[in-house]
């Protein structure tokens, strides 16, 4: 297929000649273009894809620590300090779609398929809820579509279920491109941001890695996040699985993406979630563009620059170290504490078949711990903004802006300290009460005294309080 046949058969507004053009740059910028450069992010405004290529350019470990530490600071501008922590939840391993890199393609003889009733959803998402989780994304191969219904179904089992004093308070989705029709199922119920993950946008890479069923076609695909927000979804997520395509032009074109959806719906992606390829039980498959840790990071700290609006959102399925840096590197979300894994039992069941990858299988607190002792971080567990409406433009407007932290600060001490003293190990809570104190006396006024309302509130026995 031609150049030009391909740029034809794509949405116009990822611009393939665009990207190529701005990747034929192969030298690194003078330092003091770099800066510049730096300089604009961090106003918190979206850079081009010149600028975007300039930095991904930039070799030298002494400019490449100044863009990390300016990627930190524009996350610190766009969120504050605290990272928003969720659990995965895999509730299906049936899919339709040939993946060569995914455990739950549809060839794959080495798996066992699962599909959890609600039933038994409820009861693994309990386990989560006992490690102090308020927040899980649903994750399930797209099999039929019968889905949308059992996605609405598990959905509808999900909220409003208790263990103790604990509940969830957010539900988000990990599905595939949907019908309006079906988005109208999910909207009768209390869905939360849909995320519709590309992979690579680069296109012959991408049709070598998917190679049959409903995600083969990369169009579709391509188009799925305007259908849910043309549909009403509230928010949507984009990610990348890094190593599928060239990761430089994945990059540039994730920010067209972002920047399409930023012109045509007035708000970007609620967050964009960076994973790298990783191996699989029954697949075979070699990233041909696998990237380094340090490129890793190099990625997170420039899709934070390009696009300092969207949350971005890590895994803790990467190596401890790289997981841990990134959040000084722009990451302001974690993918983590997935022990509830419904296939987790496959591994020690004799006679049953290799298990679908448990996943995010750092315990919660330990998490929690390591953002307090070595990065000073906060874990939030608010869900404060999309239950007050905050989502699709007002929610950007409110982050790009700045004043998203007036309303997270307090709100994020307040579900932070409901974690503690409901969840938390002695020596975690001791950790993070020295914190909370910190975090307050760092607060303006005005911030402290809403934050230590909120505190008091919570120290009383209330729980899910913010503002």
């Amino acid at each position: 297929m031609s150049a030009k046949t391909q740029h034809d058969t794509v949405a116009h507004w990822l611009d393939q000649g665009a990207i190529e053009i701005a990747l034929s740059r192969e030298s690194a910028p003078e330092n003091q273009v770099v800066r510049e450069i730096l300089d604009k992010s961090v106003v918190l405004e979206p850079l081009g894809l010149d600028e975007i290529v300039a930095l991904l350019r930039v070799r030298d470990p002494e400019a490449r620590k100044l863009i990390a530490g300016t990627a930190d600071l524009v996350k610190q501008k766009a969120y504050g300090d605290r990272i928003v922590l969720t659990a995965p939840l895999h509730i299906a391993n049936h899919c339709a779609s040939e993946c060569l890199y995914c455990a739950s393609r549809k060839g794959n003889t080495q798996v066992q398929r699962k599909r959890l009733d609600p039933s038994q959803v409820r009861d693994a998402a309990r386990r989560l809820i006992r490690q102090g989780h308020k927040r899980l994304v649903l994750v399930s191969g797209q099999a039929t579509e019968s889905d949308v219904e059992y996605y609405a179904e598990v959905i509808d089992a999900l909220y409003g279920l208790f263990e103790g004093n604990g509940e969830l308070r957010r539900v988000n989705l990990d599905i595939g491109a949907l019908t309006p029709e079906e988005y109208a199922v999910l909207k009768r119920t209390d869905a939360g941001t849909v995320n519709i993950y590309q992979e690579t946008y680069h296109q012959p890479s991408y049709a070598l890695a998917h190679v049959g069923g409903p995600k083969s076609d990369y169009a579709t695909r391509l188009a799925a996040p305007d259908v849910a927000l043309r549909s009403e979804m509230k928010d949507v997520g984009l990610g990348l699985a890094l190593g599928l395509g060239p990761w430089d032009y994945d990059i540039l074109a994730l920010s067209r993406h972002a920047a399409h959806l930023a012109a045509e719906f007035g708000a970007g992606p609620r967050t964009i979630n960076l994973h790298r390829v990783r191996p699989a039980p029954g697949c075979d498959y070699r990233p041909p563009y696998a990237l380094n840790d340090d490129e890793f990071l190099h990625c997170v700290a420039v899709t934070r620059l390009a696009i300092p609006y969207t949350g971005i959102l890590l895994t803790t399925r990467e190596p401890a170290g790289l997981w841990r840096a990134a959040c000084n590197t722009g990451c302001s979300q974690l993918l983590t504490g997935s022990v509830a894994n419904p296939y987790e039992s496959w591994a020690d069941a004799p006679g049953e078949k290799t298990p679908f990858p448990i996943g995010e299988d750092t315990h919660l607190d330990e998490v929690v711990r390591f953002l307090l002792e070595e990065a000073r971080h906060l874990p939030s567990f608010c869900t404060a903004c999309p239950r007050l409406g905050r989502s699709g433009a007002e929610f950007i407007s409110l982050v790009s802006s700045g004043n998203i932290k007036t309303q997270c600060g307090p709100n994020s001490l307040a579900s932070f300290l409901e974690f503690l003293l409901n969840y938390a190990t002695p020596f975690t809570r001791q950790l993070g009460e020295k914190v909370i104190n910190e975090k307050l006396e760092q607060m303006d006024e005005h911030d402290r005294r809403a934050a230590e309302k909120l505190l008091l509130k919570v120290r009383s026995g209330r729980t899910d309080e913010f503002i």
